[in-house]
């Protein structure tokens, strides 16, 4: 009967562990990402209108175009 008690002790611990790193693993990424987007807006918020700006990150391009360009006006 103790043994059943410390095995179920290790695995609530083991599996309270890894929900845990889960968790902060989760929160890191979200932090990150937050982060670049930040970093991208501070960017593309100082140039003038008509500029555009092509990132290019491991898997992913980003394609921005700022302002409008001669008036052209979209509705």
């Amino acid at each position: 009967m103790p043994e059943t008690a410390i095995g179920l002790a290790a695995l609530g611990a083991i599996l309270s562990a890894r929900l845990l790193y889960q968790w902060i693993r989760s929160r890191t990424q979200v932090q990150s990402v937050r982060l670049t987007q930040q970093g991208t807006s501070d960017r593309v918020r100082d140039l003038p209108p008509g500029s555009k700006v092509t990132e290019r990150r491991v898997g992913e391009e980003l394609h921005i175009e700022v302002g409008i360009v001669g008036g052209d006006a979209r509705e």
